[in-house]
């Protein structure tokens, strides 16, 4: 039974996940660079281990950079500012259909313009589930790791939502890796997708 087990997750961690992503596209815009902020997050569940927040903030924007910068070499990660430089730039709030924005969203968009960016990429995280097991039984038990991420880009110049996407991954076992895995070739295909327009 332990070998059949065994087996089942070896040939798993080929094909360990299963995702489902949905985007928006919308209408090219001019050509700029592209800046991407820290996540902001909507996730309360962190699955049966804790979460280091800096450390998955790193880890997202880490990714997210080195795939934007496929397309825009000069992409750059949007600084929030000092808590004080809260400025915002007019018409972004209305241009994002009533959704709550936060205070570093804010400061980022500005900071990002300054710096001569076009469009800022503003990743929220609704799910950061890691699931761990010591029980070879347990990996094959749900729930399993899952991420689900909406990204949106802004146009800086002027404000306005240049396009949106949404991406989530389940892993089908519980195979005790970090949940950052999922991050996988597909979300590589949606962030390119999603900044396509602002080439």
């Amino acid at each position: 039974m332990t070998r059949i087990i065994a087996a089942m997750l070896a040939a798993a961690a080929v094909c360990a996940c299963a995702e489902t992503t949905a985007t928006i596209a919308t209408r090219p815009q001019p050509a700029g660079p592209v800046f991407v902020m820290q996540p902001i997050w909507r996730s309360h569940e962190s699955g049966n281990t804790s979460r280091d927040f800096r450390v998955i903030d790193t880890e997202v924007v880490t990714r997210i950079l080195a795939i934007v910068r496929e397309r825009f070499p000069a992409a750059e990660h949007a600084e929030s500012g000092p808590p004080g430089a809260s400025t915002v730039l007019p018409g972004y709030p209305l241009a994002v259909d009533g959704e709550v924005l936060t205070t570093e969203e804010f400061r980022a968009a500005s900071w990002a313009r300054e710096h001569g960016a076009a469009y800022l990429l503003v990743p929220t995280i609704r799910e950061w589930k890691e699931m761990r097991t010591d029980d070879p039984i347990g990996a094959l038990i749900v729930p399993h790791s899952s991420v689900a991420l909406t990204l949106r880009l802004m146009r800086l110049r002027p404000a306005g939502l240049a396009g949106r996407a949404e991406f989530t991954n389940r892993a089908r076992f519980t195979l005790n890796q970090p949940a950052d895995r999922l991050l996988d070739g597909r979300f590589r295909e949606v962030i390119l997708r999603l900044v396509s327009g602002a080439a």
